[in-house]
């Protein structure tokens, strides 16, 4: 952040959103992206006379912003705004890293399997994941994207790559130059497709429904659906599928102008 701008840090609790408010002089563009942010927040904002943008995927309040961006499965029938608020919904508008918006680059793809299950997975699993593709005896590398408190048992270390902290350049060569992945349908999974990863993706929070969802009706991943309920024979399943499985690489190269132009006339 420090390479583009200047960051304030504000206290864990409560006060945080009034002395965010304190900093506003109504010159701003203020994003809000999180799930706590309600609808008298976003007044108060608007009468400090800023900008306000909101970038949301649950779509389950009034919004009185200037833009709403959704980059999952919406209908703008679906949002309950303002009539100035202008919503920017679909996968023109995806939050995308300038490494996922470029044209693949690689030529040539290792037989490999990417695990990615983000940061902390509070829910194990990668762990759960790597014990039964090592248990079907999958014949690829198996590479799993591990965060810094994210656990995989030391038998499971023993007999796969880990790779720690990297950067988004490395995470798109490294979904260019594999074959296949596992990965929850959140941005990570946009990040993969983008790519043309072959990926096998589902849920395990409520707003992993909304980038599933919207993966399912374009037909871009071969879906595991809950993994909280993935069993050795679902994966078993998936992973014949996704042998022969193809699909349409989106074209991302139009959102960074789309961005430009949105913010250009507020």
């Amino acid at each position: 952040m420090e390479r583009v701008c200047h960051s304030v840090e504000l206290p864990g609790d409560e006060r945080r959103f009034d002395i965010f408010l304190d900093y506003l002089s109504g010159e701003e563009i203020v994003v809000l992206d999180n799930y706590f942010y309600t609808t008298d927040y976003q007044r108060q904002i608007r009468d400090k006379a800023c900008k306000l943008v909101c970038i949301d995927d649950m779509h389950d309040k009034h919004y009185v912003a200037d833009v709403v961006v959704n980059h999952g499965l919406a209908e703008a029938q679906e949002f309950d705004c303002e009539p100035y608020t202008r919503l920017c919904l679909g996968p023109d508008w995806s939050l995308l890293r300038k490494p996922f918006l470029l044209p693949i680059q690689a030529t040539k793809r290792l037989d490999r399997l990417v695990v990615c299950f983000g940061g902390s997975d509070p829910q194990r699993l990668s762990d759960k994941v790597v014990t039964m593709l090592l248990q079907l005896g999958v014949e690829q590398e198996i590479v799993v994207i591990l965060g810094d408190t994210a656990y995989l048992s030391e038998e499971n270390r023993q007999r796969v790559t880990i790779m720690h902290n990297l950067t988004a350049w490395q995470m798109a060569d490294l979904f260019e130059t594999s074959m296949y992945g596992i990965m929850p349908a959140s941005s990570v999974r946009m990040e993969a497709v983008s790519r043309g990863l072959k990926t096998i993706a589902g849920y395990f929070v409520d707003n992993q429904r909304i980038g599933f969802d919207r993966s399912l009706a374009f037909n871009d991943i071969v879906p595991i659906y809950n993994f909280a309920e993935l069993t050795i024979e679902r994966l078993s399943s998936a992973l014949e599928q996704l042998r022969d499985f193809h699909f349409v690489i989106p074209d991302y190269s139009r959102v960074p102008d789309n961005y430009i132009k949105v913010f250009a006339s507020l």
